[in-house]
């Protein structure tokens, strides 16, 4: 009999790691000491997300910072959500799908190889399960 697996509830960040195009681990997305929370509850989800400073060479930009949330769903390894609040504004209205997998009690989501200002990235976020 196989487990069902949720993502039901309330997840911390632990940490994030990204790779370039040609697969080279590059700079954590938010950086050794990452912040955020993401919530799965009754169909929706929310998740918040910040770290990393800014680079000296964009003073007065603060932290990089993400959130969004919507309706989900999610199966076969895969978190689909449909966008309707962000701090992105380009993001309502779309959807952003993640691949879902799981090491011990951790959920790792790892969304597609996308632009990240001037770079390609790949990225996986760490969460632990909160409650």
């Amino acid at each position: 009999m196989s487990q069902q697996v949720t993502i039901e509830g309330i997840w911390r960040l632990v940490s994030s790691k990204a790779w370039n195009d040609q697969g080279e681990e590059i700079e954590a997305p938010y950086g050794a000491n990452p912040i955020g929370t993401i919530t799965f509850s009754k169909g929706r989800m929310l998740a918040a997300i910040s770290g990393r400073t800014a680079p000296a060479s964009a003073p007065g930009t603060g932290p990089e910072y993400s959130s969004y949330g919507g309706t989900y769903s999610f199966g076969d390894g895969t978190l689909k959500v449909t966008v309707d609040i962000a701090s992105d504004k380009s993001r309502i209205g779309g959807e952003q799908v993640r691949e879902v997998s799981f090491e011990g009690s951790s959920m790792i989501l790892r969304p597609p190889l996308r632009r990240y200002g001037d770079r390609m990235e790949q990225r996986a976020l760490v969460w632990e399960k909160v409650a």
